[in-house]
């Protein structure tokens, strides 16, 4: 679940898009909306096509209005513009490419992205189990591989959202970075909007300090839950290991390393972690050739290489055998598409009428007061003394008061 915690809107600044002059009428009528793949809690996600492109299919995002809300709106709005303004400057191909953006007259606001084929790998887990070591290592060198483009540029970019479900699995092994709504330019004297996703967010993301380490910290909660199928507790080192003996030693340690509380005490960058995981596959694969630039390093002194600005460092063809021997496994249909359901079509369409329907907005009002806690001041606070306390809070506050 993702949490976020606003802040005072006079310390925000909100990020200005210069937008091609297009009307609406032109723009609705460039794209066709086949369906509706998702919803989030900022947005919904179509698959539409581009018929300007010969129905090239493309993702349309649109940000989920809340005018009942205007400090959350004006928070969304701002995460979706900063979004826009940060998929633009990049090109890597284990980033979903961005492609347009429209802001409607009534500020509705509707970005367009690529079609990634495949699926998410929070529910391959979920549908097939939790990947072999081979395939989570390769999984991780990728990730890495994006990583490293994203935290060695002039203005390094904080991912903060790594996750399995932030990652999809094309039908030729690419992992690719979709969700880039949350993240931000790093600058290590200004506190950041706390945004965290419980289970993957390191301690300092929950009070506004994530650092490039936050998104290796992530790294390895995400690989740790590829390789057991089990999601990570929050603010809990993650050791794959113990319940899972089949998980190779040396990917075991690595993964507790990386979900280190102390950022000192992770990994200093995603290249010395690649080039961990290179000699972790060597030692799978012994014909593995590591880069020569892996072997030179050591770990206490990894430099960060000049960034790159087209594509990244180059992602090795040759390092998903895992991948695929776990995909040969499944079904042969396994990464299609699947189709809507249609009471999901119909919970997305009543959602929207009831965004905008007074009746509804009555009916919803009556209701909150009809709940016991609406008269009764002390109800609420009877009832939280009567529940245990939530053991995730505990930890955190534990944790920080030592």
């Amino acid at each position: 679940m993702l949490y976020r915690i606003r802040e005072a809107r006079q310390y925000v600044q909100v990020p200005e898009l210069k937008l091609a002059m297009q009307s609406s009428a032109d723009w609705f009528q460039r794209y066709r909306f086949c369906q509706p793949l998702g919803q989030g809690g900022m947005g919904v996600i179509y698959l539409a096509e581009d018929k300007s492109q010969d129905n090239l299919q493309c993702v349309v995002k649109q940000l989920i209005s809340k005018p009942s809300n205007p400090d959350e709106q004006f928070e969304a709005e701002r995460l979706f513009k900063r979004e826009v303004d940060i998929l633009r400057q990049l090109d890597h191909s284990g980033i979903v490419r961005f492609s347009d953006f429209h802001v409607t007259d009534d500020g509705k606001y509707f970005l367009v992205m690529d079609y990634v084929p495949g699926k998410n790998l929070d529910s391959i887990v979920q549908n097939y189990g939790p990947f072999g070591s081979e395939a989570t290592v390769e999984i991780g060198i990728q990730c890495c591989e994006v990583l490293e483009y994203l935290h060695e540029r002039d203005y390094p970019i904080i991912y903060r959202d790594l996750k399995p479900s932030n990652l999809m699995l094309t039908p030729e092994g690419q992992i690719v970075f979709i969700d880039f709504g949350i993240a931000r330019m790093f600058m290590p004297k200004q506190a950041a909007t706390r945004v965290v996703t419980a289970g993957y967010s390191p301690p300092e993301q929950y009070f506004g300090r994530p650092e490039t380490r936050s998104d290796l910290y992530a790294l390895g909660a995400t690989l740790g839950h590829l390789c057991t199928g089990v999601r990570p507790k929050p603010l809990t080192v993650s050791a794959p290991g113990i319940t899972h003996p089949d998980v190779i030693p040396e990917l075991d340690d690595l993964i507790r390393r990386l979900t280190a509380h102390n950022p000192e005490d992770r990994p200093f960058s995603a290249r010395e972690i690649r080039y961990e995981l290179y000699k972790i596959y060597h030692s799978i694969h012994p014909d593995f050739e590591i880069p020569e630039e892996a072997v030179t390093a050591t770990q206490a002194t990894v430099a960060p290489a000049k960034p790159l600005k087209n594509d990244g460092p180059p992602t090795n063809p040759n390092l998903r055998s895992g991948l695929h021997s776990d995909s040969s496994k499944r079904p042969p249909n396994w990464l299609d598409r699947e189709q809507p359901k249609e009471e999901d079509l119909q919970k997305v369409t009543r959602k929207d009428a009831e965004r905008f329907d007074p009746a509804s907005m009555g009916r919803k009002t009556s209701e909150r007061l009809s709940r016991p806690d609406a008269r009764d001041s002390n109800y609420r606070k009877r009832t939280q003394q009567q529940q245990q306390p939530v053991s995730f809070w505990d930890k955190l506050k534990q944790f920080f008061n030592r």
